[in-house]
């Protein structure tokens, strides 16, 4: 349930983009979404492989949980 607490936050697109005006204060995702526009493909990738990163990073550390906990439902005891 946390790792998905957690993909929820980082990728929060709608609410920072509604209530927040400084760009230094705004999520990954409104940040990449308002350069869209003036930004070449290549780098627009480049940005979204480094905005996944995080998410990524916390599902190898939780990994062994995860499966533990998929697995564990699925066992007839």
């Amino acid at each position: 349930m946390s790792i998905f607490t957690v993909v929820n936050v980082w990728r929060d697109f709608a609410w920072p983009l509604l209530v927040l005006q400084d760009p230094e204060r705004m999520t990954i995702s409104v940040g990449i979404a308002s350069l869209r526009a003036n930004m070449p493909q290549t780098t627009m990738t480049a940005a979204l492989v480094i905005a996944s990163v995080p998410t990524i990073v916390v599902f190898f550390l939780f990994q062994r949980h995860i499966m533990a906990g998929l697995t564990a439902g699925g066992l007839k005891g």
